[in-house]
């Protein structure tokens, strides 16, 4: 367990470097990795104004999503809301023998755009998986059986390895967005 907990501050301390912003999952929801009072984070993009941001994110959408029309709501050139999941393999350990099975991870991530920034907010719905079982953000863990949450009532990780999923799903959003962003200059076909 440790070595888990270990690997993913060491994933986490990898992505922040790596891209300067990200998130973490508690059982508040989402916040910023830095700051945790925050329940955002603010994307800086100097010099590119708030309608070419709007524009390259919903370029970035429609590559992403499958269907975007059915996920997002779109108020022009001010806020997009994308309604959506996305599959997950989670690893059932050694004693479950080693097999991954299926989970959708539903959220909502809020972006509102400014010139130069993208404030960007998401919020956890929840897992599911394929038996049936819904993982919330905060639930119980019954004994001999599977649990309903990833963290307890008293805010302690109870599903560490979806943890890490959900951590890593959220900040792979949010390093993919920028890397789009950025890489906009450099579009020369």
């Amino acid at each position: 367990m440790n070595r888990i907990v270990f690997a993913s501050l060491i994933l986490v301390m990898s992505i922040v470097d790596s891209f300067g912003q990200s998130m973490k999952i508690t059982a508040n929801g989402f916040v910023d990795f830095e700051d945790t009072s925050k329940k955002y984070i603010v994307l800086e993009f100097p010099n590119i104004p708030k309608d070419r941001l709007f524009l390259e994110t919903i370029k970035f959408i429609n590559a992403n999503y499958p269907r975007p029309e059915e996920n997002t709501n779109v108020m022009e050139n001010e806020q997009i809301v994308i309604n959506g999941h996305d599959w997950i393999k989670v690893g059932l350990g050694f004693f479950s023998g080693g097999i991954d099975i299926d989970a959708q991870y539903y959220y909502k991530y809020d972006l509102q755009f400014r010139d130069g920034k993208i404030r960007f907010e998401p919020l956890f719905d929840c897992l599911k998986f394929e038996s049936g079982t819904t993982i919330s953000l905060v639930g119980k863990k019954s004994f001999g059986g599977g649990t309903s949450g990833l963290f307890n009532e008293k805010g302690k990780i109870i599903s560490d390895k979806e943890v890490i999923l959900v951590d890593q799903q959220i900040n792979n959003f949010i390093h993919s967005l920028m890397k789009k962003i950025t890489s906009m200059t450099n579009e020369s076909w």
